[in-house]
């Protein structure tokens, strides 16, 4: 587990008027940051002592104000370790999940997250590995756990034709499996075809959508998320982007996507028009260095030849080659960052003892 603890605006480096310095620790990536408990390591070489799972995680003994599960860190590659992309966030009493990548709604169940209770849906744009899993959290909750709460779904123009095509692929489901106890009208998907700008505002819990760039994924956005002070970034599918640095200012989390080769693919070019559409960790590295946030996380891992461990440590130190010398996580499923006054960082939640969710009775 990594800490970070909210800057005290007294300390050396800061001045009146200015963001308060905040400490830079260097973090270790991927599988070895695991196999060492993800402990956050100072400039001095000591170590923060993580704290026991289900404990309170701000200094003061609260509850973190804001919950961020990496459900899945992957992008359209296969993986045995990262899923499709998909984040849910968690504050105010609410749930809600940016894109549905495949595998999106087996790691809420790993997480001890119930399917059932997530109804709202922002789409960053539409490529089919943002929503593949859209159908799993749509159907199965409702004739397996029970939902009877609809589906709410943002999205850039062109949402609302999916949608209408997923209910049309589905509809020997939505005929044949309803009844009076699994009603159809439960399955009603409301959609909001977003512009930027606030897109969502309710209960304390405020969500801003902004252009960025993705070439054939246009059109496509990033989205911040507010609550209680407390702030998080979503950069989406996008190349280099001032709207990303613009937004994510001083954010406690900035999530960003990710995209590298191994030397034989960079020089042969075969994928430029890949890489020209995704963020490159060099990229990466101006973008963190512009914005500054608490903590960034790469999430939307995409590795051409850069398999595994070997593989995250190339991106890290491409990153950090770039001038990056803030805290960074390579992100892996099931991560979760909670944040309070601290932001902190945990590897993936046990699944031993895990129940089947075969029902609606059964408790995670």
């Amino acid at each position: 587990m990594s800490v970070f603890r909210k800057p005290d605006p007294t300390s050396v480096g800061s001045s009146a008027g200015d963001r308060p310095a905040i400490a830079r620790r260097p973090l270790l990536g991927g599988a070895a940051a695991l196999s060492l408990g993800l402990l956050g390591c100072t400039s001095s070489g000591s170590k923060e002592q993580p704290v026991p799972a289900g404990r309170a995680t701000a200094a003061s003994g609260k509850p973190p104000l804001v919950k961020v599960h990496l459900l899945g860190t992957g992008g359209p590659e296969m993986s045995t370790t990262r899923k499709g992309m998909s984040t849910l966030i968690v504050a105010g009493g609410q749930k809600l999940l940016f894109d549905v990548g495949r595998g999106a709604t087996q790691n809420m169940y790993e997480s001890r997250i119930n399917p059932k209770g997530v109804t709202k849906v922002f789409l960053t744009h539409l490529h089919n590995d943002h929503y593949e899993d859209l159908p799993s959290l749509w159907l199965n909750p409702w004739f397996m756990l029970g939902r009877k709460e609809q589906l709410e779904v943002w999205g850039p123009p062109g949402t609302a034709g999916m949608v209408a095509g997923m209910r049309a692929m589905y509809a020997h489901d939505l005929e044949h499996r309803s009844n009076d106890l699994f009603k159809k009208s439960y399955l009603d998907v409301h959609v909001h075809e977003i512009r930027p700008g606030v897109v969502y505002d309710k209960g304390g819990v405020k969500v801003t959508a902004f252009t960025v760039e993705h070439k054939d994924g246009n059109p496509a956005y990033g989205y911040r998320f507010d609550h209680a002070g407390k702030s998080v970034l979503l950069s989406g599918d996008t190349t280099y982007h001032r709207n990303v640095v613009e937004h994510g200012k001083g954010v406690d989390l900035l999530v960003h996507n990710v995209i590298a080769f191994d030397e034989e693919l960079t020089r042969s070019g075969k994928l430029k028009a890949v890489e020209e559409k995704l963020t490159t960790p060099e990229q990466a590295g101006r973008v963190f260095s512009e914005a500054r946030p608490r903590v960034a996380v790469f999430s939307h891992i995409a590795k051409k030849g850069l398999h595994g461990k070997a593989g995250d440590d190339v991106v890290m130190a491409r990153t950090r080659k770039a001038g990056y010398d803030g805290p960074l996580h390579m992100g892996l499923d099931r991560m979760t960052v909670e944040i309070a006054d601290d932001v902190r960082v945990s590897p993936p939640i046990p699944t031993a003892g895990l129940p089947e969710l075969d029902s609606p009775d059964t408790k995670l």
